[in-house]
């Protein structure tokens, strides 16, 4: 998240002001996608992922599903643009580091409008 320019208050729950931010790049990400849509139907909008797959380090379950979690976070953002809904599993993330994404009306329904692809 660094490349948010997010600046943290000492003692904030920094996990609460990263998911936040993200979800406000969401909305607009599905504003822009929406606009592009409804200025060229045949438009083409996409998103990447500019990350790698996490490896286990060895077959130990807890192994395996620390490289599950890890590749989990690097497709949380194209869970959320591709599918239009956040992923079932962002609810137990959120519970756990416990943040409260606050949404504004309407926000459910703007982030429905999702990426023709995803490139890598």
């Amino acid at each position: 998240f660094s490349g948010a320019g997010l600046v943290f208050e000492e003692g904030e729950n920094q996990d609460q002001v990263k998911y936040q931010a993200a979800h406000h790049q969401l909305v607009a990400s599905a504003l822009a996608t929406k606009i592009a849509h409804e200025v060229n139907p045949q438009n083409q909008v996409g998103c990447m992922l500019a990350g790698g797959n996490f490896y286990p380090y060895s077959c130990k379950p807890e192994d395996v599903w620390a490289a599950l979690e890890k590749d989990r976070e690097n497709l949380f953002f194209i869970d959320v643009q591709a599918r239009g809904a956040y992923p079932a599993y962002s609810a137990r993330v959120f519970r756990e580091k416990g943040v409260t994404i606050n949404k504004a009306p309407g926000d459910d329904e703007i982030l429905k409008n999702t990426v023709d692809f995803v490139s890598f």
